[in-house]
């Protein structure tokens, strides 16, 4: 006699349209499965569905395709899928191409992509769809820190424009900044229904218990720097960087140096630094404009030299130094 297991028992969820929803869970609570059965992808045993708007489910592009298929094909067949006609897809192929930035392979097999290619591929397809409802199963977590900071700017885009998410994660800063609503499964049941912050305290409760019965794991990342930049009009930015130090005084510092180039005059230029995760989650800024020692107007062909200083409190772990000059 064959033994069935229960993955998912009694869980009765509401889904609105512009909401963004985490899912949390440990391994195993029945999050990818639930996002199966809303996205259309697994049939549920019993109970019922009613899904009011178009889909896009990204749990595993390669699930079904044909691993000797380009990227290109597969993105017609992702398109397709969804519903979308060949003619509308030609319009967005260059436009997904661009976004998974995979140079060549797009046009080479799928057998040949790492999982992070196979990510960049899907996420970039699942945007390009015209869906109210993306599912989205922790693939973000795949691939390199960029291409995670520019799919989750993407998405603060999309949630701008009212498009609903549902999204898997074990981050819990991911979820208790990005999330307008979060969810908690445990071992097929839902535990939790609620605020952000709230699903984060009852996940935590629930890791803990879980390390206290041996279960748990530690993971760290060594420190990366990375630095990207946002330019007005009028000034640039002649040159940016990022370098670590240690102050006998202060102890681990930060150095955050820019030089600003006006290409026409000036009168007010301003700078912003920021730093974020690669959630796209700013966790310190600096803005000079209004503060006391404001830029200097700056006539056409003038620049200025900004510097930064700041204690280095970050744990381990890929950061982005971001700047914006405006005026």
């Amino acid at each position: 006699e064959m033994e069935t297991y229960e993955v998912l028992r009694d869980v009765d969820l509401d889904i609105l349209r512009g909401e963004t929803v985490g899912v949390m869970g440990r391994n195993g609570a029945g999050k990818t499965t639930l996002l199966g059965i809303l996205g259309n992808v697994i049939e549920p045993n019993c109970g019922n569905i009613s899904r009011n708007c178009p889909i896009a489910t990204l749990l595993d592009l390669t699930a079904g395709f044909n691993p000797n298929f380009t990227g290109r094909e597969s993105a017609y067949l992702f398109c397709s899928i969804q519903g979308i006609s060949k003619s509308e897809t030609d319009q967005r192929i260059d436009s997904i191409s661009g976004f998974a930035d995979l140079g060549r392979y797009f046009d080479l097999p799928l057998r040949t992509y790492s999982s992070g290619m196979q990510a960049r591929l899907g996420f970039a397809c699942a945007i390009h769809v015209d869906a109210e409802l993306i599912i989205v199963d922790e693939t973000l977590a795949v691939g390199d820190a960029a291409f995670r900071l520019k799919c989750y700017e993407r998405i603060k885009q999309m949630q701008n424009r009212s498009k609903t998410f549902l999204i898997t994660s074990h981050n819990q800063n991911l979820v208790a900044n990005f999330c307008t609503r979060a969810i908690v499964l445990e071992r097929g049941v839902k535990v939790f229904d609620g605020s952000t912050l709230g699903a984060v305290e009852e996940y935590k409760k629930i890791r803990v218990a879980s390390e206290q019965n041996g279960n748990g794991t530690n993971q760290s990342r060594p420190l990366t720097n990375r630095s990207e930049s946002f330019l007005s009009e009028k000034l640039s930015l002649d040159t940016f960087s990022y370098k670590s130090d240690v102050d006998p005084n202060d102890g681990p510092i930060g150095i955050i140096e820019a030089r600003l180039m006006a290409r026409d005059a000036v009168q007010y230029p301003a700078i912003s630094f920021g730093i974020r995760n690669h959630q796209g989650i700013v966790l310190g800024s600096y803005d000079s404009s209004g503060k006391v020692n404001h830029l200097p107007p700056l006539a056409k062909g003038e620049s200025a030299i900004v510097r930064m200083k700041f204690s280095n409190i970050l744990l381990p772990g890929a950061y982005f130094v971001t700047a914006s000059t405006y005026e």
